[in-house]
């Protein structure tokens, strides 16, 4: 067997096990590293400390601060509230207050699960009081808190550009007309279901004057997506450093604005903010070390000289990697295919003339599709135990919002002008 070979073998077999991912992949490292004579106590931690020692990385605990301060200050719940006003009178009423709500805090979190957890919190009780079916209420969530990571802030994308030396900036521009192409889609559907279903009677009225008030409560927490997408574009501070303001501004605001935080709450608020960062940390770590294996047995070499002898177009190539990216989408996280992939895939993509940022972008769509997909799409076992139904329940729910958002993956492969459309006209493409 090829150390490859016995990487992925290692690495599957653990995972069926019931062993952890992170766990899994330094396993199968270690044993490929061992099997080379190259394993030592000294490589290891150096290469997994090599994967965190940047600049850039910092961004992702001020994102995790800055999120959790949000939900805690009172954000989501004021959000819900101005969703409901701003769309509620649609067909299907909170299933689109779930979608906008989702898509606004998006603005703000950067991650797919806080993205669930708060707006799920508070939506899909909500949505199983006024009679909504639970499993569709959990579906809703979960498939909008794809778009959390996809409209800027993203950590994803902070985690590609850091790894690929892409502006993150133009990364995050470029993940706005995908995730606003999501969130129309999901409300197109969700608005024909309910047709169907005959939903119209929990519709809300439209109010004038509710939606101003509701405005008015949520204005602190709708302005802060336009600090950061605002202060990126106009060159005040990069995205590590947007995400130091947006932190700032969180705690300000969820103090003195809103009130709903005391200082005896912090220490337990960011106590936990950091025991997130530490869990995606760990894994980006070891994510690197796996890279690194990769790396050493030549696969990015292999891979691109095996690609360029057998495909003949970037549009092939591109289909090709969205299938391999979706599969392992089931059985990585995020976070670690990006770190394990992007290494292996972007030398064979620049080799095509594929342009890296909207590569990045369609990437991390594709990857963010997996926290919906099992076994391992974490938002499917939040919000399904918000709802308190089982994991086969929300799997056979979640299958048309999954159709609908591989549709908008589809087209931003075949149309890549829909990702780079705003960077292009920001930064030197």
């Amino acid at each position: 067997m090829s150390t490859l070979g016995l990487l992925f073998a290692v690495f599957f077999v653990l995972l069926l096990l019931g062993t952890p991912i992170l766990f899994s992949l330094a396993a199968a490292s270690m044993v490929v590293l061992a099997s080379i004579d190259l394993l030592s106590p000294q490589l290891v931690m150096q290469r997994v400390y090599a994967g965190l020692d940047s600049f850039p990385m910092l961004a992702i605990p001020f994102f995790m601060a800055a999120g959790a301060l949000m939900e805690q200050g009172g954000i989501s719940r004021r959000l819900v509230n101005f969703s409901s006003y701003l769309v509620g009178w649609i067909s299907g009423g909170l299933g689109h207050v779930a979608v906008i709500a989702s898509t606004i805090f998006a603005g703000i979190s950067g991650s797919a699960v806080a993205d669930t957890t708060a707006i799920g919190s508070t939506m899909i009780p909500m949505m199983k009081r006024r009679g909504y079916d639970p499993a569709f209420s959990a579906a809703v969530v979960a498939a909008s808190g794809v778009i959390g990571p996809i409209i800027p802030p993203s950590i994803p994308l902070v985690l590609y550009g850091v790894i690929s030396g892409v502006s993150i900036g133009a990364l995050f521009m470029g993940g706005i007309v995908p995730g606003l192409m999501m969130t129309v889609a999901l409300m197109t559907l969700i608005y024909f279901k309910a047709k169907r279903s005959k939903w119209d009677i929990e519709v809300e009225p439209f109010s004038y004057a509710g939606l101003f008030q509701s405005f008015k409560q949520a204005v602190a927490a709708l302005v802060m997506p336009l600090i950061i997408v605002g202060g990126i574009l106009g060159g005040v501070f990069t995205a590590t450093e947007a995400a130091v303001v947006a932190t700032v501004y969180a705690l300000v605001v969820g103090l003195f604005w809103y009130r709903e935080l005391t200082f005896t709450q912090l220490p337990d608020l960011f106590y936990h903010a950091g025991l997130n960062t530490a869990v995606v940390m760990v894994i980006v770590g070891v994510a690197n070390l796996v890279g690194y294996v990769l790396t050493i047995e030549q696969l990015p070499l292999l891979l691109s000289n095996w690609m360029t002898a057998h495909i003949a177009s970037a549009l092939i190539l591109l289909l090709v990697i969205n299938l391999l990216l979706l599969v392992a989408g089931c059985f990585l996280d995020g976070g670690s295919a990006i770190i394990v992939f992007t290494p292996v895939l972007l030398p064979v993509t620049q080799a095509f003339g594929i342009d890296p940022v909207f590569f990045g972008v369609m990437m991390t769509v594709n990857l963010m599709i997996g926290t919906i997909t099992p076994p391992v799409g974490l938002s499917l076992y939040i919000a399904s135990g918000i709802a308190d139904i089982s994991i086969p329940q929300i799997c056979r729910a979640i299958m048309p919002f999954l159709l609908v958002q591989l549709v908008v993956l589809l087209l931003i492969t075949v149309f890549p002008d829909l990702v780079l459309f705003i960077p292009s006209r920001i930064y030197d493409l």
